[in-house]
Order: C-alpha cells, then structure tokens, then sequence
C-alpha cells in the first residue's frame, strides 16, 4: 500500500493476450486473464476498484467476457476490498439473484467475499490452464500465490509477496516466513512471467543500487526508469530476471553459510552499520536486514 506516483496508462494486454493489465489505484495492478479464448471465460485477480474496473468490463470488447472466477492474493483492502461489489455487478449483469461467481483465497486468510479456500499446490483446470496455488505467507500470513501453467506460457501472479525487484513488508510474518516463499518461488522455471501487485519498481532498484552495486541490478535501474517515463508499465518480469536483479531473491539464494564478510554482501551490511567480522549470517537472518535497510531508509 503506498501513495507513490508515477506515470499510469490505461488496461495494456500481457505478452499473450489472455492478460489485461488494470491499473487501479495509485500504484496497484488488477489482471484479467481470459483463460477460454474461445468461450470467453474469464477471471480476475485483485479486482479492488470496481469503480475503475466495472466500466471497462462493460465496454467492447471485454464485455463480451464471462467472469467466472475471482482470484485473492491476500486480505488487505487494496487487493480483496471489491470482491463482494464486483460479485453484485458481474450477478445484475447475468440477470442472476445466485452466487455465480467462484471468490478463492488462501485457507488461512479472511479474503472477502470467499467461497473457496486453497491451500498450498492445491490445483484447478481452467480452459487452457493448470493453476497452482502457492501458500507465500510473509507479507499476510495467508497469501497466495497463483501460477498459471498451459502449453504456450507460464506466469505467476505474485501479489504483496514478491515485486518487480522488491519484495513486500513483513506485516504479519517475518523474514523466515519470507524466505520459504521467494525459495517456491524461485523454484518456478526462469522463463516465467511474474506479475506483480503494485507498480514499485523504480524505488525497489533505487534502493538495489545502493545495497549491492551488480552489473545486473544497474541495468535494471536504468530499464525500470526508461519504462516509467515513457508511462510504460513495468509488469511483467520474469523469474529468471528476479534471481539475477532482485536484491531480495539475491539475498535469499545467497549460498548458506556463505562468509558475508567480503564481496557485495560484506559492503552492503557496513553500509548498515552492521560489524559482520568472522560470524555467518544466515539467509533469513540476512534477508531480514535487506527488508530492514529498505524500510528504515538505512543507505543513503
């Protein structure tokens, strides 16, 4: 949740054309994915304003989709808030007084509007699609991950969890928690399409640049910056571009037990104040003190 600025652009389709990107808010994504190009079936993911969002579905060419499902990656107003009323809208349209619409979140999260609880690599087919849902507690104890599997395309759609270079704060888990799930995460083929719940991409690679100077990390600074002036979202990512560039996978994948005394990992915790000298940190522990460095604006 943030009140940051940028540039902002209307719905843009996903490399595939099943995903319709929505911005809603100031910062946050909503997706549709069509997931039956031929039947026009269709679902949302974190569909919060439906002020921004029911006026789009109800003009060609979307309003020739049927929502079937709406998929909750967590709790927080900002992602569930406009399940119920995107229910009421998506039902007066159908001209249906029953609940026709499937609401899932995590069976451990009090998503709104919730018909359906999943749980970790639960599966479900969709038109083209195996989605697999993954428990990613850390941000909310439980958020869901959703992955999206067919024979053209992999993506995930990863929430408050992970970020294009960033990762979400620790409200209701820390960093152990954290840790587990950017390590599902980064289990997921490098190819993969990562979509994300909020456009924080230029602050997470300001902050990246001055953790941990890499060739990759740079480049993606100056990637996120070119496409945000141009008003250009910066979803999707890939996997395989977090694990290089996210100073938040990196620190996450850092090998354990490894002496953080030296190389890039020794200078970003001097920066921190930290004295490191013959002791191990481990991942957790360092991934904990990436989150802390960012949150307390530590480099400057």
């Amino acid at each position: 949740m943030s009140n940051s600025s940028g540039p902002q652009s209307g719905p843009q389709s996903g490399p595939q054309s099943c995903v319709t990107i929505i911005p809603t808010f100031s910062d946050n994504f909503c997706y549709l994915i069509t997931y039956n190009q031929s039947t026009n079936l269709a679902l949302l993911i974190d569909p919060a304003e439906p002020s921004v969002i029911w006026p789009l579905l109800s003009s060609p060419p979307l309003n020739e989709l049927q929502i079937t499902h709406i998929l909750s990656t967590h709790h927080h107003w900002d992602h569930s808030g406009g399940n119920n009323e995107m229910v009421k809208l998506i039902n007066d349209r159908a001209g249906s007084t029953k609940p026709n619409v499937i609401v899932i979140g995590g069976i451990n999260d009090d998503v709104e509007g919730k018909t359906l609880s999943v749980t970790d690599k639960d599966e479900m087919t969709l038109g083209d699609f195996n989605v697999r849902f993954l428990e990613t507690p850390g941000h909310t104890n439980g958020h869901i991950c959703y992955y999206f599997e067919s024979t053209f395309t992999k993506m995930v759609f990863t929430g408050d969890c992970l970020f294009v270079g960033g990762c979400g704060k620790f409200f209701e888990g820390g960093a152990e928690e954290m840790f587990g799930s950017f390590k599902k995460l980064a289990e997921l083929p490098r190819e993969t399409l990562v979509y994300v719940g909020h456009e924080y991409t230029v602050s997470n690679y300001n902050f990246a640049a001055k953790a941990v100077q890499t060739e990759a990390v740079v480049k993606r600074a100056k990637w996120a910056e070119e496409k945000r002036k141009r008003g250009e979202h910066t979803v999707p990512s890939t996997i395989g571009d977090e694990i290089d560039s996210n100073v938040f996978m990196m620190a996450v994948l850092n090998e354990e037990g490894a002496d953080l005394s030296g190389g890039i990992w020794g200078g970003f915790l001097a920066k921190c104040g930290c004295s490191v000298g013959e002791r191990d940190f481990l991942p957790a522990e360092l991934l904990g003190k990436v989150r802390e460095a960012k949150d307390k604006g530590m480099l400057k």
